[in-house]
């Protein structure tokens, strides 16, 4: 999913003209600490606000164009999703501003909203039964999976990919199927040397996927 596709252009963000006043009302109603700030004429991102510095304000009253308004954080509306999420983890962020080439500001994307976002991209609400397997660092490729997969009529909804810890240097792969019975896939893969880890039914398998999907979903502290 492109970024575009998942922003929130409901929410008013502080341009440079706004009071102090105004844009710390801003951040306590959208919880947040910093804000990105826009030029009022040209629409443009020209930087973000942050809580502390709204802070040390002289006067309530001031204009934010008057403070230290920092180099933004921001992501291309054009870009995946996850180079998107991945931002907001190294910095810390619960919003993420969006811009066009011109960087004309084109919307927020909001952490709390990347539950659903991703619940749709995983596809939990889909029918299906899950197989996680484990590969070694070396042999990680996902082309024969899939071809074993299809082979055996499987048609795959979703996959999760756990990378290699310092220690065990080995991914262990969920994949979602439109199965119910896994066990002819399983053995598939047996076959061609993979290790498999867990063959879970539909009821199962929501949760197992739903599980590694919230794994991404503390990071983002919803």
């Amino acid at each position: 999913m492109l970024v575009k596709k998942a922003l929130n252009t409901t929410i008013e963000v502080p341009n440079q003209l706004d009071s102090v006043a105004k844009a710390m009302e801003q951040m306590e109603r959208l919880e947040t600490s910093v804000l990105p700030v826009v030029d009022k004429t040209t629409n443009n991102l020209v930087g973000q606000i942050r809580h502390k510095t709204l802070e040390k304000a002289p006067h309530a009253y001031g204009l934010i164009k008057d403070l230290s308004i920092e180099e933004p954080i921001k992501v291309f509306a054009y870009q995946h999703l996850f180079h998107a999420i991945r931002w907001m983890l190294q910095y810390e962020i619960s919003l993420l501003p969006a811009v066009d080439d011109e960087w004309k500001y084109q919307g927020v994307l909001v952490r709390h909203q990347m539950l659903e976002i991703l619940g749709q991209m995983l596809n939990l609400a889909e029918y299906g039964s899950i197989i996680t397997i484990r590969l070694e660092q070396y042999d990680f490729s996902l082309t024969e999976i899939v071809h074993i997969i299809e082979a055996e009529e499987g048609k795959i909804l979703g996959i999760t990919v756990e990378p290699p810890d310092a220690e065990q240097h080995v991914y262990e792969v969920s994949i979602k199927i439109n199965l119910q019975d896994v066990s002819r896939v399983a053995s598939a893969l047996r076959r061609h040397g993979y290790l498999i880890l867990t063959e879970a039914d539909n009821e199962q398998a929501h949760v197992d996927l739903e599980t590694r999907a919230d794994a991404l979903i503390n990071y983002l502290d919803i």
